[in-house]
């Protein structure tokens, strides 16, 4: 009998694990893929989750792993540049771009060095239930051999088709679309320094691309395009590629003077949805709870956020300090309030609208000034808090574009 089980080993997984271990309590850690494995990923981990890899004693680890520290971002925005360094958070002041080979394997070293149990490659089938209430998982080890174990809370860390959350059938709260799709791949010799990303967001032929320095000396490029382009775009990558970088010639020539060193991946399905986060004996965390647009490299950071606020919640919950739904309704709650402006931004982003009125005519007048240039950029790394940048009224609109994408806004209290 464990305390808690969790299915999944990345970033919303491993650390909530480690946490929950270090308070003492019995953690079993499952994932269908080998430790260490490759996944689709922005790999861009903001300053604000940076913070808490270093409360948890895990970023030095990834200091010395080769990751690019990112300290200077560059904004190319039409015809505009901002440039500049954001407000750190918590003593970091700097993002990490690690590919998911070296950050995931930090993180469950983390875990077992915390007493979780893991066993990789393993396949989860479904839950079991007593009542209605879930006390734990049914799957595949493997060798084959099926399984069953018992705990008295189950977390769903498996990604947007979680298979936790289709056996709770955890309903969709939020659900504000589709409206890109992304593609990436790696590039050596496009490296201008180790320290600088840059986006270049082109307002009229509504591209977005972003490209920064990453693991094993290469750098990555990763364009976004509306949704409706995607079947265009999917019959030939390559050369949607070459079309897009030739409206940013700066650095088409830089690609020009690179080598492509793998094929590119990535997808279109690419939604915008908060799901219904605990039920009786469960919870979700990652994209199994939260996916937003990669556009604003979020995921990381929102996963790493979840497991902070859960471990928080269940801690208290398994000592007996509050009933243990309560604490996982608590966990709902709290996730949702502290991510949802967030959320709003980049669904307001990955529309690939004309910029806001008001936005248009600030950015040249702050285009000399260092402070109120990090502040800009800061609300796009989350070290800035949304609110002290944007007026109320810009900050209900992104709402809004939520809530055209969503009939019924609700949340789960």
């Amino acid at each position: 009998m464990y305390d808690v089980i969790v299915v999944g080993a990345r970033c919303g997984g491993a650390p909530l694990a480690m946490l929950l271990a270090r308070k003492g309590h019995k953690v079993l850690l499952l994932d269908r893929t080998p430790i260490g494995s490759d996944v689709m990923s922005t790999h861009y981990l903001k300053r604000s989750g940076a913070s808490l890899m270093q409360q948890w004693g895990l970023l030095d680890e990834l200091r010395t792993s080769g990751t690019p520290a990112i300290s200077d971002l560059t904004f190319n925005i039409d015809s505009l540049l901002l440039k500049g360094r954001a407000p750190g958070v918590g003593g970091v002041d700097q993002d990490f771009t690690p590919r998911r080979t070296v950050l995931d394997p930090i993180l469950v070293r983390g875990a077992v060095a915390a007493g979780v149990e893991v066993r990789d490659e393993f396949t989860v089938k479904g839950l079991l239930f007593d009542d209605n209430r879930v006390c734990g998982i049914k799957g595949t080890t493997k060798n084959g051999s099926e399984v069953e174990e018992h705990a008295q809370v189950v977390v769903g860390a498996d990604g947007t088709y979680s298979v936790v959350g289709k056996s709770v059938d955890a309903k969709l709260q939020v659900d504000a679309g589709t409206h890109t799709c992304g593609y990436y791949a790696y590039y050596s010799g496009l490296r201008e320094n180790d320290s600088s990303a840059s986006l270049n967001i082109l307002t009229d032929e509504r591209r977005f691309c972003i490209s920064f320095p990453t693991n094993d000396e290469l750098d990555m490029l990763f364009l976004f395009w509306p949704t409706e382009e995607s079947k265009e775009v999917r019959k030939d990558l390559p050369a949607a590629f070459d079309q897009s970088l030739k409206l940013v010639p700066h650095l088409e020539q830089r690609v020009q003077n690179a080598k492509r060193e793998t094929r590119i991946v990535g997808t279109h399905l690419l939604p915008n949805f908060f799901r219904q986060a605990h039920g009786p004996g469960w919870a979700l965390v990652g994209d199994a709870a939260l996916h937003r647009d990669p556009i604003t490299a979020q995921g990381i950071t929102n996963a790493f956020t979840h497991a902070d606020i859960l471990a928080d919640e269940l801690n208290r919950g398994l000592k007996g300090e509050k009933p243990i739904d309560q604490a996982l309704a608590d966990y709902d709650q709290r996730q949702f309030t502290l991510l949802k402006p967030m959320f709003d931004y980049t669904v307001h982003l990955s529309m690939l609208q004309p910029l806001p009125e008001e936005v248009a005519q600030m950015l040249p007048l702050i285009q000399n000034d260092k402070d109120a240039i990090g502040g800009f950029l800061g609300s796009f790394l989350g070290s800035v808090p949304l609110d002290q940048v944007f007026p109320p009224h810009l900050l209900e609109r992104f709402a809004a574009d939520v809530e055209r994408g969503t009939p019924e806004l609700k949340h789960v209290a």
